[in-house]
């Protein structure tokens, strides 16, 4: 009997031990891992400034700047100094490439026409031309956005811009901005959801959030009609 006492007590001894030990472990980790929260945090921090400093807020279930023009093929034109504007797409455009796969951008020194194609985004075995909303030379090309298509995706009006131009004219301020820009897409918003409705049968609003159906859902036909309808494509498939 004494033996088995004993044998129960070394078991205990054991285990406490080792509570202690993870115990010890999971404190030292939750040291480590402060710095980690605290970096990702302040990076969130850092972002949500810089799209507040930007105008960037939510319109329904869209996210806008009312510091950007907007081009009837959901892209934007913000100026940034006296002759140079940055160009990138809205909302609605990154969403209907959830997972973009690949950009294809001019090289600085390009022309680039106002209501012509500019680039190309791939995605989900989908691709669609995006037009410039603003005639010019290319000046600089988002490195960042090319390395990490993502950014078109997560961060559309601040760090997925997509080039740098230096316009040959003044022709894009006449583009849709600030409050009729709002209304403006929040009725493209409404005509996107009911292009689904149609076309699929389901509806991309749900409860205030917009929820885009993936490409893939879309046939070949239906997908030129999108790109026709809203990103002011020709009929080439693809």
């Amino acid at each position: 009997m004494e033996t088995f006492f004993s044998a129960i007590e070394s078991i205990a001894v054991l285990a406490a031990g080792l509570a202690v030990r993870a115990g010890i472990l999971l404190a030292v980790l939750a040291v480590l891992s402060i710095p980690v929260m605290l970096f990702l945090g302040g990076m969130r921090g850092v972002d949500a400034v810089r799209r507040r400093l930007l105008g960037v807020m939510r319109l329904g279930g869209f996210s806008w700047s009312d510091q950007a023009f907007y081009a009837p093929g959901h892209t934007w034109v913000r100026q940034t100094g006296r002759n140079r504007v940055v160009v990138g797409v809205d909302d609605l455009v990154q969403r209907l490439f959830p997972t973009p796969s690949g950009l294809q951008l001019p090289k600085p020194g390009t022309l680039v026409r106002a209501n012509e194609p500019m680039a190309e985004v791939r995605a989900m075995g989908r691709r669609a031309s995006l037009m410039a909303p603003v005639t010019g030379i290319v000046t600089a090309v988002n490195r960042a956005v090319t390395e990490d298509p993502t950014l078109f995706h997560r961060d559309p009006y601040s760090r997925g811009w997509l080039l740098s131009i230096t316009p040959s004219d003044r022709g894009f301020e006449t583009l849709p901005r600030g409050e009729e820009a709002r209304t403006w897409l929040r009725n493209e918003g409404n005509r996107l959801s009911r292009f689904f409705e149609l076309q699929l049968g389901v509806a991309a609003a749900d409860g205030g959030e917009f929820i885009t159906p993936p490409p893939t859902m879309l046939s070949d036909d239906q997908w030129t009609m999108l790109k026709r309808e809203f990103l002011a494509n020709d009929g080439a498939r693809g």
